[in-house]
């Protein structure tokens, strides 16, 4: 016997292949929330690291050379690190084949990775060369986190109805 309250009731719909992950493409979606998980805890050791005791001359001036390498010998690693497992979480999740997103699965893998890595840059040059170490970084968490959210917005409603109009 059907309660009063559940014969009105009609399903949510939702956008695209998000309805029922049918196409595949609609678990890439995971692969960018994981990815936010792991920029992260990437961004707190990527900063703390190139910020601690930074090299100073006898003036009492940061030496902006030394710094900058001692930034790239934190965060190229840690950046390899992260696209490598964004690409195994974004073919791990993809229900379709790579074929067949391809093209969505590189895009999730490398451009938020690749994207902090050059923001996080840009904003440590600028604390390096004399701006407020807690402004860049709240900069750059920001501008990471600005990419994520473009790039779930470009694939869920644009790339994602694209391939699946082309594929089916």
């Amino acid at each position: 016997m059907k309660n009063r309250n559940e014969k009105g009731r009609i399903l949510k719909v939702r956008p695209f292949n998000m309805a029922n992950f049918s196409g595949g493409s609609g678990y890439l979606v995971f692969s960018l929330i994981y990815q936010a998980m792991a920029i992260l805890p990437a961004m707190i050791i990527i900063w703390f690291f190139s910020l601690i005791r930074l090299p100073k001359n006898d003036t009492g001036e940061i030496e902006q050379a030394k710094a900058g390498k001692r930034f790239y010998y934190i965060s190229v690693p840690i950046s390899v690190i992260l696209i490598i497992i964004a690409t195994v979480f974004a073919f791990v999740s993809n229900y379709g084949t790579f074929l067949e997103y391809g093209f969505e699965v590189i895009l999730i893998a490398l451009v938020p990775t690749v994207s902090a890595f050059f923001i996080i840059r840009k904003c440590h040059q600028k604390v390096v060369g004399g701006s407020n170490a807690f402004k860049m970084i709240l900069v750059s968490f920001i501008g990471v986190f600005a990419v994520l959210a473009v790039t779930f917005v470009l694939c869920m409603f644009m790339i994602d109805p694209i391939l699946t109009g082309l594929l089916d």
